[in-house]
């Protein structure tokens, strides 16, 4: 996923990608703590803006190799 990217989430419909992080901890460093529980790939975070913007970022799921 990059900058740019639409996506659908069940809390928000569709949202444009503002921001990619490398973690989660990152995201939520900088304000993005809204949770869009997005399912895929990767967690999508929200940060509200002002009382009717947001903006959202990306971080991909941590994968688990045995």
């Amino acid at each position: 996923m990059k900058i740019g990217d639409s996506v659908y989430t069940p809390r928000f419909c569709t949202v444009r990608i503002a921001a990619v992080f490398a973690t989660e901890a990152e995201a939520r460093a900088v304000g993005f703590c809204e949770p869009t529980y997005y399912k895929r790939d990767h967690v999508i975070l929200g940060k509200v803006l002002d009382l009717y913007c947001m903006e959202f970022a990306a971080v991909p799921k941590e994968t688990n190799h045995v």
